[in-house]
């Protein structure tokens, strides 16, 4: 791969040993709350073991996400400090990692290329949550049965998901 497609690449982010040595490690327990939507924060996060859950607190509380290991929170208010748009609680211990906008400088000063594949992972993060979110906004201006069997299927699609990383973490540990 050359230079140009490599920027390209995605990044494993608990795989990538600079990235992983400039963020700061942390234990998490359950019910602990991670992110407060509202709060002032420009925190990268990244989960290398546990379970945790975004939520929309304003008003109903709303699950919009639920995270395990390798998943990124925190992006948005990274990328452009301000106010964190959600909610984020541990709902199974583990350890995180959180790197600041002026920890990512440093890493960007040492390794360009590097900071460069993070953040266009980000954006693709980013551009992948935004379709999805249009797609869900279509569905919530047709009717209400279309917008159920949706949502339907959506949650069994993370069930799925939940429930193939906690069987491959299962099988890791063996």
């Amino acid at each position: 791969m050359d230079h140009d497609d490599s920027i390209f690449a995605p990044v494993k982010f608990l795989k990538e040993k600079n990235f992983v040595n400039a963020c700061t490690k942390r234990s998490t327990e359950e019910q602990e709350m991670i992110i407060d939507q509202g709060s002032f924060s420009n925190d990268l996060y990244v989960i290398k073991s546990g379970r945790f859950v975004v939520s929309d607190s304003m008003g109903e509380e709303f699950v919009l996400a639920a995270l395990a290991e390798g998943d990124v929170f925190g992006e948005m208010a990274f990328f452009k400090s301000g106010i964190r748009s959600a909610t984020v609680t541990c709902i199974a211990p583990g350890e995180i990692l959180s790197i600041s906008r002026e920890a990512f400088k440093e890493l960007h000063k040492k390794n360009s290329d590097l900071a460069i594949r993070v953040t266009c992972t980000l954006a693709g993060m980013l551009s992948d949550r935004l379709k999805h979110a249009d797609a869900t906004l279509s569905l919530l201006s047709d009717d209400s049965e279309l917008r159920q069997r949706y949502e339907i299927r959506r949650l069994i699609k993370e069930l799925k998901s939940s429930i193939h990383k906690l069987n491959s973490e299962d099988s890791e540990d063996s």
